[in-house]
């Protein structure tokens, strides 16, 4: 495998796709793994429109993930 396909494979595998549902276990999934404070969203879109409705549909299922914080890990 080519340094240049295993980079790609890498990045893609972070990649949340998908329906509503998908986004929000995906979400859960990587706060639970990684006890993430915040989440960079990033849309690749070429119609602004689109990526502002990705953006807001991302930002509304994020409002409904109930996680609690990881109070220990902050004050290590």
């Amino acid at each position: 495998m080519t340094f240049e396909k295993a980079a790609v494979e890498n990045r893609l595998g972070a990649a949340i796709v998908g329906s509503d549902a998908t986004v929000q276990a995906g979400l859960e999934k990587l706060v639970n793994d990684t006890h993430a404070d915040e989440v960079i969203v990033v849309t690749d879109t070429y119609e602004h429109s689109d990526r502002m409705d990705s953006y807001e549909r991302v930002a509304r299922i994020a409002a409904e993930i109930d996680l609690v914080p990881n109070v220990e890990r902050r004050f290590k």
